[in-house]
């Protein structure tokens, strides 16, 4: 049950991203991802009124919520930041490090130790997610040389190790409200860090934070935006209850490959469809022996 949860949850991520992609094309990357965010935690919010699911907040949650809220943002901020300096050729690769980061992570502090085969598979993740975003007739070691000399590529390392430290602390919360009012803490909390970090960054990167145009359908892609990171979220969230974070990690990894179709299929993003069909079957079997072996 916990692997389709996460393909839910990579599914979710896919839209989201294939959604913010085309609403920063009106508007600043800043205020679509706040804008996103708050939509998500509204509708999460809703689901956990629904649902009356919403418990007492106790000593543990808060503790879980203050250590979670800060990578969480600076994850957001670095890629922010990182995509603002490079080309998403550098960028991505490098965002393959959040899976065996979350396994090793798990490992120390969760005392969650894989098995072999899904210690494999996680692996085989990681460097699929490096060749789908190699830039076409690069070099293989491009990103990583890149680390030497490419603030984009410090940046997007840094976005990982921010991301891996806040879902290590999600079991935390969890374990203290469930699932939905975890998702709400996470959607809405970051969403209004982001705001009130507004005036700040339009003095450091105007161009990221900038307003949509009006007449725009920047309001209906963020809208969808919303909507698909709070299914990705209820995924994520679920899984997590069920399964060793870096296992749910990686599953939900294959959300780069499904952003990846939507596209090629809806943007005619052709480029290096080589070593994106590599990186396509490499994370494929690395989920299935995850999803077999995990």
């Amino acid at each position: 049950m916990w692997i389709f949860l996460a393909l839910i949850s990579a599914c979710g991520s896919a839209g989201s991203s294939f959604s913010l992609k085309r609403a920063v094309g009106h508007g600043g990357a800043v205020v679509s991802t706040v804008a996103a965010r708050l939509v998500a935690g509204m509708i999460l919010l809703g689901l956990v009124a629904a649902l009356g699911a919403w418990p007492e907040l106790s000593p543990a949650y808060w503790r879980a919520a203050g250590m979670v809220l800060v990578p969480e943002v600076l994850g957001t901020i670095f890629l922010t930041l990182a995509l603002r300096a490079g080309d998403l050729s550098l960028v991505q690769p490098l965002l393959g490090l959040l899976p065996p980061l979350v396994m090793a992570g798990g490992v120390v502090f969760l005392k969650e130790v894989p098995t072999r085969e899904a210690g494999l598979g996680v692996a085989l993740v990681t460097v699929g997610v490096y060749c789908v975003g190699l830039a076409p007739g690069a070099s293989l070691l491009q990103p990583l040389r890149s680390l030497a000399r490419e603030r984009a590529s410090w940046y997007a390392v840094a976005s990982a190790c921010a991301w891996s430290l806040a879902t290590l602390v999600h079991k935390m919360g969890i374990a203290a409200v469930g699932p939905f009012p975890w998702a709400v803490t996470l959607a809405l909390g970051t969403g209004l860090v982001l705001a009130a970090l507004l005036p700040w960054m339009a003095c450091r990167a105007p161009a990221g934070v900038g307003l949509p145009a009006a007449g725009s359908p920047w309001g209906r892609l963020v809208a969808l935006a919303g909507c698909c990171f709070a299914l990705q979220q209820v995924g994520l969230h679920l899984a997590f209850r069920a399964a060793q974070t870096g296992y749910v990690i990686a599953i939900t990894s294959t959300g780069i490959l499904f952003a990846t179709v939507l596209g090629i299929v809806l943007l005619r993003e052709r480029a290096a469809a080589g070593t994106r069909l590599a990186g396509a079957l490499l994370i494929s079997g690395g989920a299935m022996l995850v999803a077999l072996f995990g």
